[in-house]
């Protein structure tokens, strides 16, 4: 069923309309297990527990409101209490928050179905545990398995909104910080040393938070290497946080790979909001570290909210502008040592209709996000190759082009065979083609990205490896490359005044060299860069010093 959307003014009324045919109508956050009220400017208001209605301590075995809201479809449940039978039917809605936001919870709408004459009795609905807690018939085991990650034994997503919300209720005077962290390549470690090692990891890090964490905190971890925790800011110190997450680091410190974590800080301005809200901002804050090679912390601020905010408008209108051809390739020549152009790399440009022109840089990294990167690819190389039909056969013919293939292509759709379709169609020859991989994404999946790149080789297409030295692939690793090209990163040239950075440049383009590979450097920016690079063989450059990337008839006219 498709889940209705309100506006707090029409769940107003919605409700006012309901209570005319239900004994109770209430909104709930199941997740949470709160009642909520909204007031008139739209704000929520977490109230009781909403299991607190059947006089049960924690949620109820069988919560429809929880299968409702994880599932999108109306759910059902009797609940006996009081000698009475209620009849619960439980709505899955998503409410319109006042900054736009949608909150998924559900409306309750709960009917007294006494039949005459029948006596009901109610189970006893509260037992105590060996600790002494209050909890509900069947919620012993039942209830740890709901809340509880059974690899670290901290609390999931469910305990860790549960419990923080009943912080905010129970001691709503004390001001708190939530920090979400991670680890940067958590699937690299798993690839590299076994799942069983990254379990290993997990764990120490659960047993640090356990050492580390004192009273009237909630930790957790919601999913895979992602960590929640809830603390008092007067004991917040980001030195400690520093500290300890550096001794994470020392879990897995080798040639290979060395385990960096970083942390996300959301202050708690606003309780009222979601808990799932708050981890949500705490996010935001920690997407912006996850290409930082470093231990790192950094905080939510409303700019990333805003940006949040404009990156969704960007997904939501960017096939719309797709279609509308608001989206051009520019090319950015390569040259070779005598500064002949040997070809071009091919780099988007958003041109919105009153002619701004955009980077590649600035939405790149939000489409990839989602499948509308593939969509992106996809015209792109579409263009390359018709522009390359147009090169044959005349003064350009000797020209290639470089194209860049991210990894959720490879995910979205056969690359390779959408590649090898449009080479067909505008018939041209494979080997004008260079498809560029980056390092950093090879670190993921190495071996199945290796494979895929072997099989671009054999279908005659050229290959290359973009932005090589700004991740950390392995000597190992690089002995298994067979690309024609290996891209060396910006970073890696801006360096050269460092005698230290020569020594490694030098070593690491000569190996490249043996290994069969020609060397591309890219961003050189300066007469001193460029002859430097010729001096210790580099083959082919690119970079600003040359030119920028330049709309294809410009780039006709110039070269």
């Amino acid at each position: 069923m498709n889940i209705e959307e309100y506006t707090y003014q029409e769940l107003k009324h919605m409700m006012d309309y309901m209570k005319r045919m239900y004994d109770t109508v209430r909104i709930v956050d199941p997740v949470e297990c709160r009642e909520i009220s909204v007031d008139t400017s739209g704000e929520l208001h977490y109230e009781r527990e909403c299991h607190a209605a059947w006089n049960a301590a924690s949620r109820c075995s069988n919560c429809s409101s929880y299968r409702a809201v994880m599932s999108g479809q109306r759910q059902t449940k009797e609940e006996i209490f009081g000698g009475h039978r209620f009849i619960v039917q439980s709505v899955p809605i998503r409410l319109v928050l006042p900054d736009k936001n949608n909150f998924s919870c559900v409306m309750e709408l709960i009917s007294i179905d006494d039949k005459e004459g029948e006596v009901i009795t109610s189970p006893p609905s509260v037992s105590c545990g060996e600790d002494g807690r209050q909890m509900s018939q069947g919620m012993t085991e039942a209830d740890y398995l709901a809340t509880h990650d059974l690899l670290t034994r901290l609390y999931n997503l469910d305990g860790i909104c549960r419990e923080v919300r009943r912080l905010l209720v129970d001691d709503p005077d004390v001001e708190r910080v939530l920090i979400t962290g991670d680890i940067r390549h958590f699937r690299t470690l798993n690839e590299r040393y076994g799942q069983k090692r990254g379990n290993e990891v997990l764990i120490a890090i659960a047993d640090m938070l356990r050492k580390s964490c004192g009273a009237d905190t909630v930790y957790g971890r919601t999913h895979a290497d992602h960590f929640v925790l809830c603390m008092p800011e007067s004991r917040f110190n980001e030195g400690i946080f520093m500290d300890a997450i550096e001794e994470i680091g020392k879990l897995i410190d080798t040639e290979n790979y060395h385990l960096y974590f970083h942390l996300g800080v959301y202050r708690i301005e606003d309780p009222d909001i979601p808990v799932t809200l708050m981890i949500e901002r705490a996010d935001l804050a920690l997407q912006t570290l996850h290409e930082r090679r470093e231990n790192v912390l950094t905080f939510y601020t409303n700019k990333l909210l805003k940006q949040a905010e404009n990156e969704t408008e960007f997904l939501n209108t960017f096939k719309e502008r797709l279609a509308d051809g608001q989206f051009h390739i520019y090319l950015q020549p390569v040259f070779d040592a005598d500064m002949n152009v040997s070809g071009a790399e091919a780099l988007t440009r958003w041109i919105k209709p009153d002619g701004t022109v955009i980077s590649s840089d600035k939405y790149i990294r939000i489409l990839e996000k989602s499948e509308f990167i593939a969509d992106l690819d996809t015209m792109n190389w579409e263009l390359v190759m018709k522009q390359l039909s147009t090169w044959q056969n005349k003064a350009k013919d000797n020209l290639v082009i470089s194209v860049n293939v991210s990894p959720k292509d490879l995910f979205y759709m056969d690359a390779l065979k959408k590649v090898k379709e449009l080479v067909a169609k505008y018939n041209i020859d494979a080997d004008k083609l260079i498809l560029e991989f980056s390092e950093v994404d090879l670190l993921n999946d190495t071996e199945g990205k290796l494979a895929i790149i072997d099989r671009f080789k054999k279908e005659g297409f050229r290959v290359a490896i973009d932005n090589f030295g700004e991740g950390n692939l392995s000597l190992h690793m690089l002995k298994e490359l067979h690309t024609d090209y290996v891209k060396f990163d910006k970073s890696f040239i801006a360096g050269i005044s460092d005698e230290r950075t020569k020594i490694v440049l030098e070593a690491s383009i000569k190996l490249v060299q043996k290994l069969g590979m020609k060397v591309v450097a890219e961003g050189v920016e300066t007469e001193e860069q460029f002859n430097y690079l010729k001096s210790i063989g580099c083959n082919r450059f690119q970079g600003y010093y040359f030119s920028h990337a330049i709309p294809i008839d410009e780039f006709e006219e110039k070269y």
